[in-house]
């Protein structure tokens, strides 16, 4: 026999057995297809619902059992975003909150950035806590937070927002006379540094600080690269800052002995001052720390 006949044997076998491999692999491939069938997703369904959504689909089943609360109880619905070039996509986008849908729901007030405010958008139903300074639903910052009225800065103007009860009561108040303004007898001086403070336009001045600030022009005063304070320019003899002894080149440094050293912090300690029967007031004139004290009468 020749040698060669040998190995052409063997090639065949191996070649065979390999066929025959191939065709069991489709065999079984088929069977497992037909027992266990793939069901294709809509196209729709694949470009709306996002890999987003379907993580969040997963929290569920804990607003339907109100592990929340039952006021959170409910379903959840996915929230589909339409295509970037899609026809009325920019129409579809949601406009800023206006104040007048928002509710005041409760406060804590405390130390500065330690103030909160619990407020409700009326659209939405949503109800998020928010600490001062905080940006309200995209409408505004949180400026002042008192026991039934929050404030937030809106275009510039400072925005009350009320509790139900707060608005009611405020609907059904009638319409007061003008505050006394603040160049009419705010304060009178009693001695160097000494000053006696009418509460009530003290307070009448404290209701409207946006209005109160712009009676002098306060910027930042730098020191080793931090600010320290705010110096004060283009004082208004008859405003506020001008009644109370405020000069320009003044910087303002301490309120009650709390720094004074960010916007923040500033409005948070103007806001504060309601209610004090003694205000002292740190500052530095012509170089010179110098304090002035204030009773409130």
């Amino acid at each position: 026999m020749p040698r060669w006949i040998l190995p052409l044997n063997v090639l065949l076998a191996v070649l065979a057995i390999a066929a025959m491999a191939l065709i069991a692999a489709d065999l079984v491939s088929f069977k497992i297809s037909s027992l266990y069938p793939r069901t294709a997703r809509p196209a729709a369904q694949q470009s709306t619902q996002s890999p987003a959504s379907e993580d969040l689909q997963s929290f569920s089943a804990i607003l339907e059992k109100g592990l929340f609360g039952k006021a959170t109880q409910g379903k959840l619905t996915p929230i589909s975003q339409a295509p970037a070039g899609a026809p009325g996509a920019a129409a579809a986008a949601a406009p800023a909150p206006s104040a007048g849908d928002l509710t005041l729901l409760g406060t804590a007030v405390g130390s500065f950035r330690e103030s909160f405010a619990l407020v409700a958008k009326g659209t939405t139903h949503e109800e998020r806590v928010f600490r001062l300074g905080d940006i309200v639903f995209s409408a505004g910052p949180l400026v002042a937070v008192r026991k039934d009225v929050a404030e937030i800065l809106v275009g510039g103007k400072r925005v009350k927002i009320l509790t139900p009860t707060a608005a009611a009561a405020a609907a059904s108040t009638p319409a007061a006379a003008p505050a006394q303004s603040a160049a009419g007898g705010l304060a009178a001086a009693t001695g160097s540094g000494n000053y006696v403070v009418d509460q009530r336009a003290l307070n009448a001045a404290l209701d409207n600080i946006g209005q109160a600030m712009t009676d002098a022009r306060l910027l930042p005063s730098m020191k080793d690269g931090k600010v320290e304070g705010f110096r004060a320019s283009e004082v208004k003899p008859q405003g506020i800052f001008g009644t109370i002894g405020i000069r320009n080149g003044d910087v303002l440094m301490k309120i009650n002995d709390f720094p004074i050293d960010s916007p923040e912090k500033a409005i948070q300690s103007f806001a504060s001052l309601k209610g004090q029967s003694r205000i002292k007031l740190d500052l530095v004139r012509d170089g010179q720390p110098t304090t002035f004290t204030y009773d409130i009468r």
